[in-house]
C-alpha cells in the first residue's frame, strides 16, 4: 500500500504532512505500478484538505462581497433619494420665500428685511445642492467601481484556490501502463 507517502522539501528534511510549507505535502493515494490507465484517469492525489478549505473560504469571501455590492447598491440608493429630496425640500423653500415676498406691503421693515434674506438663503441653498449632484453621482460610480473590483479580485483568488485544488490530483497524460521509478538522494 502506497498510501501517506511524505515528500521532502528542497534542501532535504520532511515536510510531514503540514499543510503550512509551501513545499511540502502528502501523498494521500497513489496507482500501483504495472495498472494500466486510460487519458485522464486518476493516477495520484495529494492531500488537498488545506486547499479544498481554501476553495470554501474564498467561496465564502465571493458570497460576502456580492452581498457588500447589494447593500452598498441600496444605501447609494437611498443617499440619492435623500440628496434629491433635500433639493425639492429647497426649492420648496425657495418658493415659501417668495411667496412671503408677497406680503412686503403688509409688514413692517424688519419683517421685509427678514424675507428678503431667507429668499436669498434658500437660494443659494438650492443652486449649491443642484451644483452637488454631479459630485453625488461621480462619488457614487466610484463606490460601485471599488465594490466591482473587490468583487473580481475575491473572484480571482477564489479561481486561483480552484485551480491549486484541482492540480492536487494528477491525471494520467495518455493511455498506458505506470512504471514506478524510485529515486533516493543523498
Amino acid at each position: 500500500n502506497l498510501n501517506a507517502w511524505k515528500l521532502e522539501k528542497p534542501g532535504g528534511g520532511s515536510s510531514g504532512g503540514s499543510s503550512s510549507g509551501d513545499f511540502g505535502s502528502v501523498l494521500q493515494d497513489l496507482v500501483k505500478p504495472g495498472t494500466i490507465v486510460k487519458k485522464n484517469d486518476k493516477i495520484a492525489e495529494f492531500d488537498r484538505q488545506y486547499m479544498l478549505q481554501r476553495v470554501d473560504d474564498y467561496k465564502a469571501g465571493v458570497d460576502q462581497q456580492e452581498l457588500n455590492m447589494q447593500k452598498m447598491l441600496a444605501d447609494l440608493d437611498v443617499t440619492r433619494k435623500a440628496h434629491e429630496q433635500s433639493i425639492l425640500i429647497a426649492k420648496g423653500e425657495v418658493e415659501k420665500a417668495k411667496l412671503d415676498l408677497k406680503t412686503i406691503p403688509v409688514r413692517s421693515a424688519i419683517d421685509t428685511e427678514r424675507f428678503k434674506l431667507a429668499l436669498e438663503e434658500a437660494e443659494a441653498r438650492y443652486q449649491q445642492l443642484l451644483k452637488e449632484v454631479p459630485y453625488v453621482r461621480a462619488g457614487e460610480e466610484a463606490q460601485m467601481n471599488i465594490s466591482k473590483m473587490d468583487l473580481q479580485q475575491s473572484k480571482l483568488e477564489l479561481r486561483r484556490s480552484e485551480a491549486n485544488a484541482e492540480r492536487m490530483v494528477m491525471k494520467s497524460p495518455m493511455e498506458g501502463l505506470i512504471v514506478m521509478l524510485n529515486i533516493f538522494r543523498g
